[in-house]
């Protein structure tokens, strides 16, 4: 009796508190939520049609996974990144894609390596075009493919994790890059497509490596874009 509705009432909780956590990740992904929002619990209960403790737990959940954090008075912030930091999350990640890559080429199925030949081929009809949200998508279905094809499944999440955790940051500044500086990190994925389909480790996890830092031609420019985009941010 009692035991079993405690038991149904904590299920559904943590069932609500899972899929407003995954709401809220997404969100912070795909830059609807900026770095620095306050993320209102009672605003956040209104909105998902729940109590507090569901969306408590949820914001819990994003803070131990370093999407939200505790802010210096009250409440809970979409995280926010000091360039130091960001800097030091390419470094990891530069090297955890390199890795994958390297995987990939020795293991890949024959099906795996024809889906990451035709994307590629697929994403030079993008160098003409405006929309870079569409190129955005398809240069994360293209890390995504030689990561799975690593398969290693740590390693994989992992190296999806911190790409996650970039991701707002990486749109912000996609999103004022003009199309046609597109072609140089195509060209950087046609060096690696052609490393992996050859079976050449070493010179895919070279490649990954150097596509996947922050180069300093570009850093300038980076810092440029984050320091605009996020002095423009609103609670």
């Amino acid at each position: 009796g009692i035991i079993d509705f405690v038991k149904l009432e904590v299920f559904m909780v943590t069932k609500a508190s899972v899929k407003i956590a995954k709401e809220l990740e997404y969100e912070i992904i795909t830059g609807l939520l900026r770095p620095g929002v306050r993320l209102d619990e009672a605003a956040l209960a209104e909105r998902f049609d729940v109590s507090r403790t569901p969306v408590r737990e949820a914001l819990v959940e994003l803070t131990a996974a370093k999407f939200a954090t505790k802010g210096s008075k009250s409440g809970i912030f979409v995280a926010e990144l000091s360039f130091q930091q960001i800097f030091e999350i390419y470094e990891v990640h530069s090297n955890l894609e390199g890795l994958c890559a390297g995987l990939a080429a020795r293991r890949m199925t024959d099906e795996e390596r024809t889906k990451l030949k035709k994307l590629h081929e697929k994403m030079s009809m993008l160098l003409e075009e405006e929309d870079w949200q569409v190129v955005f998508k398809m240069d994360e279905a293209f890390h995504t493919l030689v990561r799975d094809g690593s398969h290693n499944s740590y390693l994989i999440d992992e190296a999806g994790q911190l790409r996650n955790r970039m991701a707002p940051y990486r749109r912000m500044y996609m999103a004022e890059r003009r199309p046609k500086q597109i072609a140089a990190p195509y060209g950087e994925h046609g060096e690696v497509v052609d490393a992996i389909l050859s079976g050449d480790a070493e010179l895919a996890e070279k490649l990954m490596r150097m596509h996947a830092s922050v180069r300093a031609d570009d850093f300038s420019d980076f810092i440029s874009v984050l320091n605009y985009n996020l002095t423009q941010k609103t609670a």
